[in-house]
């Protein structure tokens, strides 16, 4: 019995088997004729060329080309959602096969241009299956004029190679001088970054087949953005970038390095590519996401570079060292780029690609800020510092001659310094004048009190002895080490006394620390902070952009944002660049350093400049029925007033200028107060937040919350709790600020997140 079970169980698995090996070699057959099938019937159809510029009035040709075997005639109907930009002839075709079957045939189809704009012609092929038409589009640009894309091809042309040369002028400068004083080298490290990665980025999405494929399934009409001349000057960039590096390590170059805060800045970068790379190991990002960061850190960058140069320039009171030429080819370079965006978006009627996403050309425009900001330090603030260097350089030319009559100067260099307790810091004492009689120089800490003095100085005092030509140009360095935490200023006394001496800038402020590290982690927080409120505009902008509407933003709220940015602006640039002002306020404050830096000026100008923007896009976009309410106008009306009395009060030698910013200054104060409270208004009444960007709360309510960390950090570290609590204004004002910002996320998370919701 068990053999004959076995037999049984063989035949019936040798059956089995039988009908398998029949069932797998008809399926077989039937995919081979299945595959026979689709080589040898079916069609495509494309337009050619896939990409066409038609000037309006004129005509352009282009292809229907269909190839393949179909059963049946097929029409072929173009779009007509762009009528009012194009007129199509034929506005549809109807594609016939011969006796057997197969089509090879071009048919041409006729644009006429009416009006300029872009878009995508596409073409459907009805009835539907029969033919592949994946491939019938065309992307279509109407232009006013065929002599301003012209214009708009030699302005790219020049300012591409603007651009290009305008890295060298700085090499030649430093091959000169045999030296690299004067040129930031926190500028240097963080440009060397922002290429280094713009060229990896345009280099993988040009030469890699992988990620440009990915790129174009993720845009299936569109190009490879990386053209070949990005890819060029990118690397040239890098190059050139790397040789001005390579000088700082060959010439003169003083007592120069890289900042803390710099190495800071690169180390975030570097953790974020960091980041990303891992993201990419475990398939949470795609190599193109991978670039996309690269590039999102070179627009960081873009934004920060420039401030490092300009805080140096100011500080040294000098542009000896930085390249002025580098500056007027970026400034041509820069201010060519705008315009040709401009005459694009007036020839293809395409204003949207700037106002309504406008990060190309607001990093154009920051950029041309701040060479208009080299410009005038160079030309303007200190052109004498640099008269001064030139007639040191030839002192055989008759204004070096002259240039001995000057008063004796005495100066500290650096005139800001810090030092840490325990540690030691070298300042610089200059001597620099007609001299015929020995002197010494003597010290003074202020705001001492029973001898408890903030630093040990080495030497305590210096003896000067006339050269035999009476005039003496000598350094010394002073050590200071830090005893205990505080902030003093650092003076300088020459004895015997004359009012022939210049003692204007015989100190230095001196900033005596507990920690490095607190300082590190304050400039680190600092950045943060100042890259946060830089940024928050940018998600209002784009949510506006999205949405196509306006609704939900408070007008109040805007037109009292664009008075207190002005406002603020109005008053950083007054005091920065005019030396009126700034001579007024050091006469005011005799050993006051200017408080306004750099980034000050860069952010408000930034500040006015996105508010304006967004101003500009309730002209554009819904916006129902809202508009500036009465009183808010009446408010405005009185801050209008306000600096119409200030202006009165100058011009009848009642005010100086100086009074007059400062009111400027006070009228943003009183603006933060107030101007958040129309969005919370509008928020309740409407009982949603839909319109107001919840990314520009968050963004601002991280600048706030890191602004007053700072603050307590820095009022430990340098034991100076005054600077807070002795004067809150600007403590209790971030605190307000912020208090803001915790309504609104309250209002859009827990009060309203239903409406939100259902939006």
């Amino acid at each position: 019995m068990p053999v004959q079970k076995a037999c049984n169980h063989r035949l019936k698995m040798t059956r089995t088997c039988r009908l398998a090996i029949a069932i797998a070699i008809w399926l077989g057959l039937l995919a081979s004729d299945h595959c026979n099938a689709q080589t040898t019937i079916g069609a495509s159809v494309v337009l050619d060329p896939q990409d066409v510029t038609v000037i309006v009035g004129e005509r352009q040709q282009i292809v229907a080309k269909v190839r393949g075997m179909i059963a049946q005639a097929v029409r072929l109907n173009f779009s007509k959602e762009h009528t009012d930009l194009v007129e199509i002839v034929p506005n549809s075709i109807l594609m016939s096969p011969a006796s057997d079957g197969f089509i090879d045939r071009a048919y041409e189809v006729t644009l006429l241009g009416l009006s300029p704009g872009q878009f995508d012609l596409e073409a459907d092929a009805l009835p539907t299956g029969l033919i592949d038409d994946a491939a019938a589009f065309v992307r279509v640009t109407v232009a006013n004029s065929q002599a301003i894309i012209v214009i708009s091809s030699v302005i790219g042309w020049i300012y591409f190679a603007a651009w290009t040369v305008s890295f060298w002028p700085q090499m030649i400068v430093n091959y000169r001088r045999q030296s690299v004083v004067g040129l930031s080298f926190d500028f240097l490290m963080l440009n060397l970054v922002g290429h280094s990665v713009y060229a990896a980025f345009n280099c993988a999405l040009y030469w890699s087949g992988y990620i440009e494929q990915e790129y174009l399934d993720r845009n299936p009409r569109g190009l490879n953005p990386v053209l070949t001349n990005d890819v060029a000057f990118s690397i040239h960039a890098t190059i050139a970038t790397l040789l001005t590096v390579a000088q700082c390590f060959i010439y003169e170059r003083g007592e120069q390095k890289v900042s803390r805060i710099a190495w800071g800045v690169i180390v975030i970068f570097a953790i974020v590519i960091v980041v990303a790379g891992i993201l990419v190991g475990t398939d949470t990002f795609h190599w193109l996401d991978f670039l996309y960061v690269l590039s999102y850190i070179k627009l960081s960058v873009t934004l920060i570079k420039y401030v490092p140069q300009a805080a140096l320039n100011f500080r040294r009171k000098s542009t000896v060292g930085w390249s002025i030429e580098n500056v007027l080819l970026d400034f041509t370079g820069g201010m060519l780029s705008m315009l040709q965006m401009l005459l694009n978006g007036y020839n293809y009627d395409d204003w949207a690609s700037i106002f309504g996403d406008p990060t190309k050309f607001g990093l154009g425009l920051f950029s041309v800020l701040f060479d208009i900001l080299f410009i005038v330090q160079h030309y303007i603030l200190y052109r004498y510092e640099r008269w001064l260097y030139w007639t040191a350089s030839n002192p055989t030319h008759p204004s070096a001659a002259q240039s001995n009559k000057t008063l004796l100067r005495l100066q500290f260099g650096p005139q800001d310094t810090t030092v840490i307790v325990g540690n030691t810091k070298n300042v610089t004492l200059r001597l620099h004048g007609p001299l015929s009689e020995r002197v010494t120089v003597n010290f003074t800490q202020t705001n001492v009190t029973n001898g408890n003095y903030y630093v040990q100085l080495t030497p305590d005092s210096i003896e000067y002895v006339p050269p035999t030509s009476n005039f003496i140009d000598r350094s010394e360095h002073i050590s200071l080490h830090g005893l205990r935490a505080g902030i003093f200023d650092l003076l300088a006394h020459l004895t015997p006394s004359s009012n022939v001496i210049d003692l204007s800038q015989a100190f230095v402020r001196v900033t005596v620390a507990k920690s490095w590290t607190l300082i590190n982690v304050s400039s680190v927080i600092g950045w943060t902070y100042f890259l946060a409120w830089t940024w928050s505009f940018w998600p209002q902008i784009w949510e506006n952009r999205t949405r196509a509407s306006v609704v939900g933003l408070s007008f109040d709220y805007l037109a009292l944002n664009l008075l207190g940015h002005t406002m603020y602006a109005a008053f950083n640039c007054a005091l920065f660049w005019n030396g009126s002002v700034q001579a007024e306020y050091l006469h005011r404050n005799p050993r006051g350093l200017i408080p306004v830096l750099a980034n000050d000026v860069a952010f408000s100008l930034h500040a006015t400049f996105a508010t304006g923007l967004i101003i500009v896009q309730c002209f554009f976009y819904e916006r129902g029925q809202q508009k500036v309410s009465y009183t808010a106008r009446a408010l405005m009306t009185v801050f209008a007033l306000v600096v119409l009395i200030s202006g009165v009060l100058v011009a009848t030698g009642t005010y100086l200028w100086l009074d007059f910013f400062y009111n400027l200054s006070y009228i943003k104060l009183a603006v933060t107060l107030v101007k958040y409270i129309p969005q919370a208004v509008l928020n309740y009444r409407r009982k949603s937040t839909v319109g107001w960007s919840i990314g520009n709360v968050l963004l601002d309510f991280t600048g706030g919350s890191f602004s007053m960390l700072q603050m307590l950090i820095n009022g430990y570290n340098y034991d100076d709790w005054e600077s807070i609590f002795g004067d809150g204004a600007k403590f209790g004002l971030g605190l307000f600020s912020v208090l803001f910002d915790v309504l609104f996320i309250v209002q859009h998370y827990v009060l309203y997140r239903l409406e939100h919701f259902s939006q």
